[in-house]
């Protein structure tokens, strides 16, 4: 008998599987908490990046005018178009304007494995996500041919189309920000009318057989090489030669503005009339961009650090006349500089050929390849000024 209470004091088989039943039950609770500790990680990892997604989209729709009010609605379309419905339940999104920010706060549960285990109930995560969308302001001077050529195959019909399409389309990308754009309009042909507003002027230069009181309104090609540059008028070399206006149908200038009004009715005021000076067009858009005189309204990089300025030149032919040639190859030469200079300046240049004129010429003009057009026909304007104020519309709101 002592034997065999020995022998069952010494037998230890079975001691694993009691020690295993002990042991499986905090094993797992171990496991499941595992898993809802590795699923609150992901789940908040996804409610993070849907709420920072959340807080970019309503903020760029702040910034372009489309969403004004209540922010919650857009916030959580975006939010639950992000996350895992299905696990995290109870969604909460709030977006409130706070300062020039958005934020956005969002709130969910998962329910655990094993109730009780990680917490008295389900599990909240919770995420918040502020943005800034950053918006380009725009000052566009438009620089259009206004040459008799224009007259001819519906082109100066289609340009007042395609021109005053565009200036509604970059409108509507302002409505938040009365500043946000402004447009100016240099009408030309080998002269620009600057109008008589400007009789005064320290900057004019009247010739012997004529004055104030008699100009009409229009001014040549400064003296060489300033007619290519914007070099600040203080001088007789530097001043602007006054004329009267050769064909007394040239439009005035519009210098840089947000009057939508006054920007369409200067497009449907201009008539087809005169020679081709590209150049003289140019630099006027030019001078209209700098803050220094002829026109002093324009804004500077320092003041506005996040100002795109850009000029769209539109041409439907070649080089005929300036000051001093009617030689197109000598005409070609002055354009290519003021081309040179805008460039320079920082300006992004634009230029369209309709039909006729140098296309490589224009084509070497536009800051980039792809920023040079030429239209076939009259009507194939429109769509280019489409594209073109697209193009814009997305530069101003994607910073």
């Amino acid at each position: 008998m002592w034997n065999f209470f020995r022998q069952f004091r010494d037998d230890h088989r079975g001691a694993i599987a009691v020690a295993f039943a002990v042991a499986l039950y905090p094993i797992m609770m171990m496991i499941c908490a595992a898993v809802d500790l590795s699923r609150v990680s992901q789940q908040d990892a996804r409610l993070q990046a849907a709420v920072d997604a959340a807080a970019l989209s309503v903020a760029r729709q702040v910034a372009d005018g489309r969403l004004t009010g209540d922010l919650n609605a857009a916030a959580r379309a975006v939010v639950e178009g992000n996350i895992n419905p299905s696990i995290l339940t109870g969604l909460a999104v709030t977006a409130v304007l706070d300062g020039p920010a958005v934020r956005v706060n969002g709130s969910g549960q998962i329910k655990p494995m094993v109730a009780n285990l990680l917490s008295d109930g389900n599990l909240t995560i919770s995420a918040t996500a502020s943005a800034i969308w950053r918006t380009k302001k725009i000052d566009l001077v438009l620089v259009l041919d206004n040459t008799g050529s224009m007259a001819s195959a519906n082109k100066m019909t289609a340009l007042k189309t395609a021109a005053t399409n565009l200036i509604n389309t970059l409108q509507a990308v302002s409505t938040n920000r009365p500043d946000a754009v402004r447009i100016g309009i240099v009408p030309f042909d080998t002269q620009v009318n600057v109008g008589t507003a400007y009789r005064n002027e320290t900057w004019l230069r009247y010739p012997s057989n004529l004055t104030a009181s008699s100009w009409t309104g229009c001014v040549i090609d400064r003296d060489q090489s300033h007619d290519v540059s914007d070099t600040t008028p203080t001088s007789n070399a530097t001043n602007f030669p006054a004329r009267n206006c050769s064909t007394g149908k040239l439009a005035t200038i519009l210098p840089l503005t947000n009057d939508w009004t006054a920007l369409t009715n200067k497009v449907a005021a201009m008539n087809p009339s005169g020679n081709t000076n590209v150049t003289i067009g140019l630099v006027w858009g030019l001078h209209m961009l700098t803050p220094s005189l002829p026109l002093t309204n324009a804004r500077t990089l320092a003041q506005e650090p996040d100002l795109e300025r850009i000029i769209i030149l539109l041409t439907d032919g070649d080089n005929t006349q300036n000051r001093w040639s009617t030689t197109g190859s000598e005409i070609d030469a002055r354009t290519e500089l003021a081309c040179a200079n805008v460039k320079a300046n920082g300006i992004r240049l634009y230029t369209v050929r309709v039909v006729d004129g140098d296309a490589a010429m224009l084509r070497r003009c536009a800051s980039e390849t792809t920023m040079y057009h030429s239209a076939s026909t009259a009507e194939q304007v429109v769509p280019v000024f489409q594209q073109i104020a697209g193009e814009i519309s997305r530069l101003r709101l994607s910073q």
